[in-house]
């Protein structure tokens, strides 16, 4: 009896030492987790080209397949896109890129075109020999898309919009817009991106669950090394010499999707009046979303999407 008491502790020890070996390595891990970036999926590659002047970054999941590009928004990332592509590689053979000035990308310059995002996305899919690519942007991705789709109407296949501008800002008060007022909004903003430039990625991924918890864990983990890559000469980007969409939208022939973010009455109506400017689109707006649509609602955004790619 005594000998089976002992047996029976001595299993009863060994069990407890594995468990807490267990939970320290599951602790190691998450902490490790918390403390390094995400790597790209396995089998993504990457690489280099020289277009419209400068050295642009991209990401490539490769494949005989069609083509979808995404354009990030401002202070994003090519990987920024990593979990809504993970939903569509199978079907295509998705290019990332980091815009000027983002990710791995060169950085801009003070004497860059209004139009100087656009001529990259044309540059690239030159340099890359891309036919008939699907062009998909968020925000800021989203306008440089719209623009090349109107310059460049024969080149895309389809044109899917997250998020886009489609009203205008209200004109600025002439007397606030002063050179001057100009330049130092302009330094204020770039002292604000070095200061993010300079948080830590574990301090930036607890800030995005704060802010965004309905993004979840791997959206905040992805978004949070972009800020740190974001170049602070963004903040020279001028904001004029820019057509507003509805002048775009006229000249835009492919089939275009708007997943917009949510918006009742007059908004609403708003926008789907500049979407009815489009020869051959359509505009959703996505119940519940914000406006980074896919992170607040990634599976509503998705069911318009694929129904969308489908009919192409």
């Amino acid at each position: 009896m005594d000998l089976s008491k002992n047996v029976l502790k001595a299993m009863m020890v060994i069990a407890v030492l594995a468990y807490v070996g267990l939970t320290t390595a599951s602790a190691e891990d998450d902490s490790t987790r918390a403390s390094q970036p995400p790597a790209p999926p396995a089998g993504w590659t990457d690489g280099y080209v020289m277009a419209n002047g400068i050295r642009i970054h991209y990401w490539r999941t490769g494949g005989n397949k069609p083509v979808l590009l995404m354009a990030h928004g401002s202070s994003d990332n090519g990987l920024c896109w990593t979990n809504l592509a993970k939903e569509l590689v199978d079907d295509y053979d998705i290019i990332l890129p980091d815009a000027r000035g983002h990710g791995l990308s060169d950085p801009p310059r003070k004497s860059d075109s209004a139009d100087a995002q656009a001529e990259d996305l044309a540059g690239l899919i030159r340099a890359l020999k891309l036919k008939k690519p699907i062009l998909m942007g968020h925000s800021m991705g989203s306008s440089s898309v719209a623009w090349f789709a109107a310059k460049y109407p024969d080149i895309p296949g389809a044109v899917i919009l997250e998020d886009p501008r489609l009203i205008p800002r209200p004109s600025s008060n002439p007397r606030s817009s002063t050179n001057a007022a100009t330049a130092a909004a302009q330094e204020q903003r770039r002292a604000q991106i070095l200061a993010r430039n300079n948080t830590t990625y574990e301090a930036l991924v607890a800030q995005c669950l704060k802010n965004s918890p309905q993004w979840g864990r791997s959206e905040c983990e992805y978004w949070a090394p972009s800020k740190r890559l974001h170049h602070p000469d963004t903040a020279l980007r001028s904001r004029s010499g820019r057509p507003a969409m509805s002048e775009l939208f006229a000249k835009i022939t492919a089939p275009t999707l708007i997943l917009k973010a949510d918006a009742r009455g007059d908004e609403r109506k708003k926008n789907e009046e500049v979407a009815k400017l489009l020869k051959n689109g359509k505009i959703v707006h996505v119940e519940g979303a914000r406006h980074n649509v896919r992170r607040d609602q990634k599976a509503r955004l998705l069911k318009a999407l694929k129904a969308f790619l489908g009919e192409l």
